[in-house]
């Protein structure tokens, strides 16, 4: 009997082994990816900036540009405002908006399920009013703020765009400052949540809590009015995580109310850049880049 005792304990106890060494291994990995360092040649990194709620973001200064001071693109991350970070920006991004002689900050904000929407947006917006107040600091025109954000950052972005300055979502530290952006770049965001997303859905609970009126008011669509910021909308044909019709609905509301805006229907392409098929994405990552950094410059004094 002792016999089969010893096999046994050793065999559970190379069991429990291997569970701790996985669990090191995953946390290892886990910590890794949120401290990944976005590769930066183009001019100064400044990395992990608290702005307020002990939340960070990275500033990006290009070294060569004929505009000073520089002006400035913010970026927005996805996630469905659960997850995400500031390093997951595209570097394709960074460099062509450091290329055409942009700042570019990338911010943090508070997830939920820790931290309810309107956290998400009320984040994003100080960050706007840290970056204008602190603009001298980093060579920034505090008059020149842009925008861009993928998925629910798409959604944050368009939602500061159109609710401007002084809203309920201004809340916190550099209340004296605006939060406004001149123009914005939603990226396969949702735009209307009502009817989207469906109260008994578990994740409707973990970001919104039990409100249903969080679900209008983080729905851009809500907002628009005329004299809005101009707002290009960018979305994959294939998108079946947030449905084009989402940003078909922004676009027909802001073209209704003779606002300025653009929408681009990206083929073969679906969630967060995923190709679909065997065609590439057209138009290309990269000319999507380039059409950004063009649709802002139409904004940007001195372009």
């Amino acid at each position: 009997m002792k016999g089969f005792l010893v096999p046994k304990v050793i065999a559970i106890m190379a069991i429990i082994l291997i569970c701790l060494y996985s669990g090191y291994t995953v946390d290892g990995v886990l910590a890794s990816n949120a401290n990944t360092t976005v590769q930066f040649t183009l001019g100064t990194a400044y990395r992990d900036v608290t702005y307020s709620n002990s939340q960070t973001m990275d500033i990006y200064i290009p070294s060569v540009s004929v505009m000073h001071p520089l002006p400035l693109v913010i970026f927005v991350h996805g996630g469905g405002l659960t997850s995400g970070d500031k390093s997951d920006i595209s570097p394709i991004f960074l460099n062509a908006f450091a290329s055409a002689g942009y700042a570019v900050a990338s911010v943090n904000y508070r997830l939920a399920p820790l931290y309810k929407f309107p956290a998400q947006i009320e984040d994003f917006k100080c960050a706007i009013r840290y970056l204008r107040t602190n603009a001298p600091i980093y060579g920034i025109d505090g008059s020149e703020i842009f925008a861009f954000g993928t998925s629910y950052g798409g959604e944050l972005v368009a939602l500061a765009a159109l609710t401007g300055p002084g809203s309920a979502f201004d809340l916190g530290p550099y209340l004296n400052v605006s939060s406004s952006i001149k123009a914005a770049v939603d990226m396969f965001g949702p735009a209307n949540l009502p009817g989207w997303i469906s109260p008994s859905d578990p994740d409707f609970r973990k970001v919104f809590s039990s409100n249903r009126d969080n679900l209008l008011l983080g729905s851009p669509i809500h907002f628009v009015t005329a004299d809005s910021p101009p707002i290009l909308i960018i979305h994959g044909v294939d998108d079946t995580q947030v449905p084009v019709s989402q940003s078909v609905q922004l676009y027909e509301k802001l073209t209704a109310a003779g606002d300025q805006t653009q929408l681009v229907l990206v083929q073969n392409m679906g969630h967060m850049f995923v190709q679909v098929g065997s065609q590439p994405i057209d138009p290309s990552i990269e000319q999507i880049a380039q059409d950004m950094v063009s649709f802002f410059e139409r904004y940007t004094e001195g372009s």
